[in-house]
């Protein structure tokens, strides 16, 4: 395994320095940058990504994939609690090899001459730490993200055509071209009179359950940003963060993250052959032991239809086991993987042990048998 090196980031873009040095330390070390963002305690949810999860890992995607096309393997994680305390358990936890923090000058004291995170972390750390100069961002900072500042971030980038789908509206974390006027609400920080009436008639009719077109988003990363709809979205946000719209989406992919393609096509290919469009995973295989355990499914519930069989199977089993594993924690040898990849995992080390897929009915053992094994080999010793 190559040595880790850990960067925690709040939801600024890198600074050149800082971009510079963590390239430079990579490449040195031949190492793998894992990128952690830390919210409040309290802001992850089991049930459900809220909209705070979903703007960090949107933010966070953007940065791995600025890393990945500057040839350094990059994950990214969110986790919530003490902001040191958080950082210093993950670094025990990967092991890292180094810590880069940024250093934000605000005077001609450097922070940690006047305490903070960095100080703490520079007391704590179980590894060498490497102070970087931040700087402050030059763009204008939105409350929400802008498609056009994060897609120059990725560099170069293809759209696909992914058509109509269902999308959680808390992950709509941006606009096309409407973020430059527009608070966290997706309404007009200026509202004039006709965007409130249209906005009240589109709340009406969401109330009443009458059916609405779908509205136009763009993805990159984790995130959705809004081409047309921005009522709809401000409308269902006040409905709930579980809300759902349905949506014509397009993809973008950067063109020199050969990772983002690679994951792009085996989540197509699993999405063509079961029409479930909301597994999201960070690596490839997990796609592929997905698809075999609902033919495993299909099979032993004597379902003719594939797609009927993964409806049934995303319900009944994924759904439920996927908030388990959000309750539980994910463990600490796999960061950036996300509920579907663990799901995954868990079923490999099964059948690897085994020599057999496991019964859909025992999943759950599997799938807490496998995080109690992982825990016990991170556990410090006595």
């Amino acid at each position: 395994m190559p040595p880790l090196i850990l960067v925690p980031v709040t939801l600024v873009p890198l600074g050149e320095q800082k971009l510079e040095t963590i390239v430079q330390q990579a490449q040195g070390l031949n190492g793998e940058v894992v990128l952690l963002h830390v919210l409040p305690r309290g802001t992850l949810r089991p049930d459900m990504v809220t909209p705070a999860e979903a703007m960090a890992r949107t933010h966070l995607d953007t940065l791995s994939s600025v890393l990945r096309r500057h040839g350094v393997p990059a994950r990214s994680m969110v986790k919530e609690g003490p902001v040191v305390e958080t950082i210093i358990n993950e670094a025990e936890a990967l092991d890292a090899a180094l810590i880069i923090l940024g250093m934000t000058v605000r005077s001609r004291l450097p922070s940690i001459l006047r305490g903070g995170v960095t100080d703490e972390v520079l007391r704590t750390a179980p590894c060498p730490v490497l102070l970087v100069r931040a700087e402050l961002p030059a763009e204008p900072c939105y409350p929400l993200r802008s498609f056009a500042d994060d897609a120059a971030r990725a560099g170069a980038i293809i759209p696909r055509w992914l058509g109509l789908r269902t999308v959680e509206v808390s992950r709509i974390v941006g606009s096309v071209n409407r973020v430059h006027e527009l608070g966290p609400d997706f309404l007009p920080i200026k509202p004039n009179r006709a965007d409130q009436e249209r906005f009240q008639l589109v709340r009406a009719a969401m109330l009443r359950g009458d059916p609405l077109p779908p509205i136009e988003l763009y993805k990159l990363g984790f995130g959705y940003y809004v081409v047309d709809g921005h009522h709809r979205v401000a409308a269902a946000r006040q409905l709930g963060p579980s809300t759902e719209l349905d949506a014509l989406v397009t993809e973008f992919l950067p063109v020199n993250d050969q990772a983002a393609h690679e994951l792009f096509v085996a989540r197509r290919q699993f999405e063509q052959a079961t029409g479930i469009t909301r597994v999201g995973a960070s690596r490839p295989a997990t796609y592929q032991t997905m698809l075999r355990m609902i033919q495993h499914y299909q099979r032993d519930a004597a379902i003719p239809d594939i797609q009927e069989a993964a409806r049934r199977w995303y319900s009944s089993v994924f759904a439920p086991l996927r908030q388990q594993i959000r309750t539980l924690g994910f463990p600490r040898q796999f960061p950036g993987d996300r509920p579907a990849d663990i799901l995954a995992r868990a079923i490999e080390w099964w059948e690897q042990e085994h020599g057999q897929l496991p019964e859909v009915k025992d999943l759950q053992e599997v799938l807490e048998q496998f995080i109690l094994y992982h825990d016990t080999l991170t556990a410090p010793s006595t």
